[in-house]
């Protein structure tokens, strides 16, 4: 029973699609934000555009764990700065961390329906 727990958990984390829009609750130094990702998934590729972004961030999808980096403009502040995340997904909820520039911050995320 347990090896088949164990395959069907396997499966869904290889069959996992990231594919359409994401909800993104960011936790910032300067307080909560929302913002949404749209992620184009191909084999463990991936690219993430934000809705004002003009260059999408680039990273990998693998074994249920996602990176991604690249240079992102923040109408808020203003600038363009690095901009890295890590997560996992889990039950159909991407948690992770990451940074904008000098600022870290934590994140969860929802596929939109």
């Amino acid at each position: 029973m347990k090896l088949v727990l164990l395959i069907i958990a396997a499966s869904a984390l290889l069959g996992a699609d990231l594919n359409g829009k994401w909800n993104f609750i960011w936790q910032t130094p300067g307080g909560e934000r929302r913002s949404t990702l749209t992620f184009t998934q191909n084999a463990e590729k991936v690219e993430a555009r934000f809705p004002d972004g003009k260059e999408p961030v680039t990273g990998t999808f693998k074994d249920g764990t996602l990176s991604l980096a690249g240079r992102v403009y923040s109408p808020e502040a203003g600038d363009t700065a690095d901009f890295q995340l890590h997560g996992t997904l889990s039950e159909g909820e991407l948690k992770g961390k990451g940074g904008w520039g000098e600022h870290q911050l934590t994140f969860t995320a929802r596929k939109a329906d």
